[in-house]
């Protein structure tokens, strides 16, 4: 091997290593911003409502969701760059693919269905909770994990149901507060989520639904991801 092969090697990998520490310090970075959004948002809406009624939003129980997310992967990034190693574990992977579906499940909601057809909702962007709960976090969420997560293959069919954690957890939630008594039906925010008055039917048909575009959700962004993610690294062997 010439001298000239040796010094293209070695200037191929200090450019891999140099983008590999930009692409995991800025991942922190949005971790860090994230989980502060989620947190004050949070926290300033306590102080227009109190606990447990607060958590019977799916907006807010999918930022909490999302705030753990980053919680996690800042320690998982702090390991990295300073270990200089890559840490793939599925099990975080999946916590911030299934927190990706809760935020896009959130905006579709919210820009699709909600602010063109109910004018009334439009004050999201008054309040710094519903503006960063609706708005900031589903987009930093997203974009943090299309770009930034180190992909772990392509999932198996069975394993982008691990996608769909937000969706379980938000039911066990909801169908808790309900059962005990804690939600009174008038505080129920959907009303497909009050079986008591409409019946189990439409209750597990809606998420039924929720499942599937979960299920399919986490298929997309698991793809993007796979293809994306690795932008970071375009053009680093090419010849000067």
């Amino acid at each position: 091997m010439t001298q000239n092969n040796l010094d293209f090697y070695e200037e191929i990998q200090r450019n891999y290593n140099r983008r590999y520490r930009l692409k995991k310090t800025t991942n922190l970075v949005l971790s860090a911003l994230i989980a502060f959004l989620g947190i004050t948002s949070f926290l300033y809406g306590l102080t227009l409502e109190s606990i447990p009624t607060i958590f019977r939003w799916m907006t807010v129980d999918g930022t909490l969701f999302t705030t753990a997310g980053a919680i996690a992967f800042i320690a998982v990034n702090l390991v990295e760059i300073l270990a200089h190693t890559e840490l793939t574990r599925t099990s975080v992977y999946y916590i911030r693919l299934s927190s990706a579906v809760a935020e896009s499940i959130i905006f579709i909601v919210v820009i699709v269905s909600q602010l063109p057809f109910f004018p009334e909702h439009l004050p999201v962007f008054d309040r710094y909770d519903s503006f960063v709960m609706h708005l900031l976090v589903p987009i930093l969420g997203i974009w943090s994990f299309l770009i930034n997560d180190s992909p772990i293959g392509r999932l198996k069919p069975r394993e982008r149901w691990y996608g769909t954690w937000y969706v379980t957890a938000y039911a066990v939630n909801i169908l808790f507060l309900i059962h005990t008594g804690q939600l009174p039906s008038h505080l129920i925010p959907y009303f497909f989520l009050d079986y008591r008055q409409n019946g189990w039917g439409i209750f597990l048909a809606a998420f039924v639904f929720i499942y599937a575009s979960a299920y399919l959700m986490a298929w997309a962004l698991s793809e993007w991801n796979r293809k994306l993610s690795w932008l970071w690294f375009k053009g680093v062997a090419r010849r000067k």
